[in-house]
């Protein structure tokens, strides 16, 4: 079924040129004048179709900059990782919790909290480490998202920065990371050969079956 989108440049073209002058020298002409029609249609019926979900940048950023490997949106960020693909991943943002004030404990009769010392919380199990900051370090501003990039590919940080800027959310900040992954385990993934199925295996029993009657026969 062909999509609402799709237009035949060539027979519309055919179509639209009077009887009288559709003589190839004319069409090759008016062919030629399409051309930049046709790219201009392209990319933006290309634009309009992806948005700045995650599955969409990610297609895109892949398409452009990494077209040797296929982008599979099913994969997991490890099968990303092996496949040598650009994903998106969530920042890391310290969370902030509150203990107690000081005027809370200024107070008669009331204990001020017990303070483990740091080799008693890394030989308790029921302890965890606690880092205190100053609030002063909550007015910094991080990344809203991260991209990683393999370090394999060689691209132009401008014209990268200005795909992501013109599909992601307004409002929305994020960082580059450049990471790489073991070249002989990536290689290994790419042509490790697939698992058949259950329905091959049954197939494959068949037709094995079926050439054991014929030469019983």
């Amino acid at each position: 079924m062909r999509k609402y989108t799709t237009i035949e440049w060539e027979k519309s073209l055919v179509w639209l040129i009077p009887p009288l002058l559709r003589k190839k020298v004319h069409y090759d002409w008016l062919h030629t004048l399409l051309s930049p029609l046709k790219r201009i249609y392209k990319e933006t019926l290309y634009k309009m179709q992806h948005t700045g979900q995650v599955i969409y940048l990610e297609k895109v950023l892949n398409e452009t900059f990494n077209q040797s490997r296929s982008y599979n949106p099913n994969y997991s960020t490890r099968e990303k990782k092996q496949n040598l693909l650009i994903y998106i991943g969530e920042t890391i943002k310290p969370t902030a919790q509150h203990i107690y004030l000081h005027r809370e404990y200024e107070e008669d009769g009331k204990i001020a909290p017990k303070v483990f010392l740091n080799n008693e919380i890394q030989s308790s199990e029921d302890f965890k480490p606690l880092y205190l900051i100053h609030q002063n370090d909550h007015k910094i501003k991080y990344a809203d998202f991260r991209v990683f990039i393999p370090k394999s590919i060689h691209y132009i940080k401008s014209k990268f920065y200005d795909i992501v800027d013109f599909y992601k959310l307004a409002g929305k900040t994020y960082e580059l990371i450049d990471y790489e992954y073991p070249t002989n385990i990536a290689n290994a993934n790419l042509f490790k050969r697939p698992t058949p199925t259950p329905i091959e295996f049954s197939k494959s029993a068949q037709n094995i079956s079926e050439v054991k009657q014929i030469i019983l026969e």
